[in-house]
């Protein structure tokens, strides 16, 4: 008899701190505060358009293809002698080609993406500083604004896969991160076929 009012007393406390505890969740320890950085944490960058080459594990030659005098310039050549340059200055940021643009069903000679468009074109060269820029082999890739350090926090960043050049620009970067909010323009030149967006 006594064991079994031990037993009805023992039941009863543990069936009050559950009640309490449940009931009453301010009295229990606060949790720990999120680490300060937290709120400064940056979302992962958006994937590219569909059948664009992952950049992300390519050596990046930046600083050997920087060519900036009066605003910030990069050049290079690709595999198959297209001169390409990124640029940002007066409010354009953008990517070009110049050459024997491969993978159309039209004549063009240049390709070009900015802050709001890409696309092929027929056109005279550019001007001289964007020629003549050193090569850029397979497996290479070059950034100009890292972090969004270009007008507007845009960023630009080309490579070359093969004889494939990808470049894209991201507005806004500083902004946005690059997340699935900010704006692409670029362009993909393959022989099999060139294609921008």
């Amino acid at each position: 008899m006594i064991a079994l009012a031990v037993v009805a007393v023992v039941a009863s406390v543990v069936v009050v701190v559950v009640v309490r505890v449940f009931m009453h969740p301010a009295e229990r320890s606060a949790p720990a505060a999120p680490p300060a950085a937290t709120s400064a944490l940056i979302a992962p960058q958006a994937p590219p358009p569909p059948g664009f080459p992952d950049l992300s594990g390519f050596t990046d030659v930046s600083q050997d293809h920087d060519v900036a005098r009066h605003y910030a310039l990069a050049t290079f050549t690709s595999p198959t002698g297209l001169q390409c340059a990124m640029w940002s200055s007066r409010g354009d940021t953008a990517a070009f080609c110049f050459g024997a643009i491969p993978g159309l069903n039209h004549p063009a000679n240049q390709v070009y993406a900015g802050d709001y468009k890409a696309y092929f074109d027929q056109k005279r060269p550019p001007d001289t500083d964007k020629l003549n820029g050193k090569p850029l082999a397979s497996g290479e890739k070059v950034t100009l604004g890292a972090g969004g350090t270009l007008m507007g926090g845009d960023q630009i960043t080309c490579g070359v896969q093969d004889v494939v050049v990808a470049c894209m620009l991201i507005r806004g970067f500083r902004q946005n991160h690059g997340d699935d909010t900010a704006q692409r323009h670029g362009f993909v030149l393959d022989p099999q076929r060139s294609w921008t967006f």
